[in-house]
């Protein structure tokens, strides 16, 4: 058995490509860990292991360090939520949910021309019929536009959007929704994108085959074998999006990033909870996205 897995291994293809980039990466990285200053700074082991220890203990609620009763956390946690930690974790919810609502609203009616297969004269390789010269132009670059279009949505940060429509808009949530909904447009244009081009073509080229046109194709034939795997794009997005709404709060809207932004350095138990609020969030979006796509199936 080991003679026949050893001749396997001297037989198997050699790709020399990969072995160099390893090699490079390998020496990049050595380099880097000789060349950069130390990373643990100048701090002692003791010191170091004393500053986690503070650290800790102050993540521990006010009123339990004081009284040493868990029961006091309870209180502490609806003083906080009322204080405008609900308000800001509604405002969170609100300003990612919107997002992602509106970029998903605006790619949607784009991925027909933005499939390489659709948008071209002879979708999937089928005759089309005989077609003006100015159409067929259309058809060519159409798809390349809305493409590139997705490029320069995702290329350009959301908090330098965000910055910038505030200073046009004021501070209110609609230039956060507006930053995040632009680049999220790029980013679900190319993931939806990729899922309706690694689509099966059977039930496409049948279509097509029968008359239908391309929206018609993509709506009835396309959309629905993929919708599941656009569901997991769409609320992975989302996710993303409340972690982005949280941390443009910091630009001055109430949202958990303000919070979070204010607690820093002074309230670090307060801080901890914001972060544990907006992260429960999380964890409840992606349990109902799971529960939403095995009922889909």
């Amino acid at each position: 058995m080991s003679e026949r897995v050893d001749e396997l291994r001297r037989s198997r293809e050699k790709n020399w490509f990969l072995r160099v980039s390893a090699l490079l990466v390998l020496l990049g990285i050595l380099w880097a860990w000789l060349t950069s200053q130390p990373l643990l700074g100048r701090l002692s082991a003791e010191r170091r292991w004393l500053n986690f220890q503070n650290f800790a203990g102050e993540l521990i609620p006010s009123p339990v360090r004081k009284s040493g009763q868990w029961s006091e956390a309870g209180p502490w946690v609806g003083e906080l939520l009322h204080e405008g930690g609900l308000a800001a974790l509604w405002t969170t919810l609100g300003v990612a949910t919107a997002a992602i609502i509106l970029s998903a609203v605006c790619v949607i009616p784009l991925l027909t021309l933005a499939s390489r297969e659709l948008s071209r004269p002879n979708p999937f390789g089928l005759w089309s019929g005989r077609m003006k010269w100015i159409e067929s132009v259309f058809r060519s670059g159409i798809g390349a536009g809305i493409r590139f279009a997705f490029v320069l949505a995702r290329a350009v940060p959301e908090y330098i959007v965000a910055f910038l429509l505030i200073s046009l808009l004021g501070l209110q949530v609609w230039p956060l929704v507006l930053a995040l909904a632009i680049h999220n447009f790029g980013i679900l244009g190319r993931l939806w994108g990729e899922v309706a081009e690694n689509s099966e073509t059977a039930p496409p080229i049948h279509g097509l085959g029968c008359g239908q046109s391309r929206s018609v194709v993509f709506i009835s034939r396309l959309f629905p074998a993929d919708f599941n795997r656009l569901l997991i794009y769409f609320f992975y997005r989302w996710e993303t999006c409340v972690k982005d709404a949280t941390v443009l709060g910091m630009l001055g809207l109430l949202t958990l990033g303000k919070l979070i932004a204010l607690s820093k350095g002074f309230f670090w138990d307060k801080m901890f909870f914001y972060i544990l609020l907006g992260s429960s969030v999380i964890l409840l979006g992606d349990l109902f996205s799971t529960f939403l796509r095995r009922k889909l199936r």
